[in-house]
């Protein structure tokens, strides 16, 4: 229903200003890094089973949304272990395929072990995003479960070096701040964050979801026209074809139908990808317009104070009456637009999900 879903989607914490009239990167690369030292397989209070557990989970909770939300981006996910930094899975938007290496990764006895090495993990996501287009947000996201790093060489040149190369990287600590990691965020224009709970350190993600506005300044990503091409559907039931997955180069032989490239007509089982034959890359309409709440958003709804008068437009539940001899509270959120009451439950779920106010969009 209506009610669940909204309560599902609800948490606690302060929501974050909406800002109108903003550039931002909808095209983003972003490359998921975790660490996988000795110190992850460590038992923690606030952290069960493990800190590795705990990542993996976040992590896996955090690819499904960010896909959700950012539809024309791609992911990848990088760990570092034993003073090496290596690729998990590569730069692709297949959540399912980041989801399954990350359940893997939290059920492997040999996940764990050596140190983290901070300069080996910034040297490989350069490489890595060194390859993608230059109007494509790039971005590290790093959950860090160690208080040291052993690097080979000068962490603060490759530091330089990524920063020149317009990389943000934002750094979630799973123990306590460290200063070169906020360094590395701060220099780069990342985010800094230090997870205390297992709630804690997901509300941290999920303010990374959106697209950040972008700095006008000449390390910005440059304007471009992007050639995309919008597939037709090859219903199931012909002659088997050969058939790309998304993120694999090689194809297979299935007959379940998929999508034809409308430039070189190769069948492809899913979207959105990029067409490994022509480089072209593949959305479909719906894809392309869930993009549209983040450089439009839903403003934020007016706190609505005093005695309860109406019911939730959303639900249809009477919205919580304050307490009696008591100051009025706080028991709905009224859209600035329409004058429509909502509970917070709901007002999160238009705020989160929805992005779109129903009494403004209704007839």
């Amino acid at each position: 229903s209506l009610r669940s879903a909204a309560a599902g989607s609800w948490r606690p914490g302060e929501k974050p200003s909406v800002q109108v009239g903003v550039r931002r990167g909808v095209m983003r690369a972003v490359l998921l890094v975790l660490d996988c030292s000795r110190h992850a397989a460590e038992h923690d209070v606030e952290m069960k089973p493990s800190r590795l557990s705990v990542m993996c989970d976040a992590a896996s909770d955090f690819a499904g949304r960010f896909f959700e939300q950012n539809p024309v981006s791609t992911l990848a996910v990088l760990v570092t272990r034993r003073e090496k930094a290596e690729a998990l899975t590569q730069l692709s938007c297949n959540v399912r395929q980041h989801q399954q290496a990350l359940r893997a990764l939290a059920a492997s006895d040999d996940g764990c072990g050596g140190d983290a090495s901070l300069q080996n993990a910034l040297e490989l996501a350069r490489d890595t995003l060194s390859s993608v287009a230059s109007f494509v947000s790039r971005e590290v996201l790093l959950l860090s479960s160690s208080l040291t790093t052993c690097d080979p060489g000068d962490l603060l040149a490759s530091l330089s070096s990524i920063a020149a190369s317009r990389v943000r990287c934002s750094v979630i600590s799973l123990l306590a701040e460290v200063y070169i990691c906020r360094r590395i965020a701060r220099e780069t224009g990342g985010e800094y964050g230090v997870a205390l709970s297992q709630p804690h350190l997901r509300e941290l993600l999920l303010r990374l979801l959106p697209p950040r506005p972008v700095c006008q300044d000449k390390l910005a990503p440059t304007n471009s026209l992007v050639k995309v091409g919008f597939p037709s559907r090859v219903p199931p039931g012909g002659a088997p074809a050969l058939t790309y997955s998304a993120g694999s180069s090689k194809p297979e032989v299935r007959a379940d139908g998929g999508f034809a490239c409308p430039q070189c007509g190769v069948l492809h089982a899913e979207l959105p990808t990029e067409c490994p034959v022509c480089a072209l890359k593949l959305l479909s309409a719906t894809d392309l317009s869930k993009t549209y709440h983040h450089l439009f958003p839903l403003p934020l709804f007016k706190q609505q104070l005093g005695p309860p008068a109406a019911l939730c437009f959303g639900c249809g539940e009477a919205l919580p009456a304050a307490a009696r001899n008591a100051a009025p509270a706080t028991h709905g959120f009224t859209c600035g637009a329409c004058g429509a009451a909502f509970c917070e439950h709901c007002d999160a779920l238009l705020h989160e999900s929805l992005h779109a106010c129903p009494s403004c969009e209704g007839p």
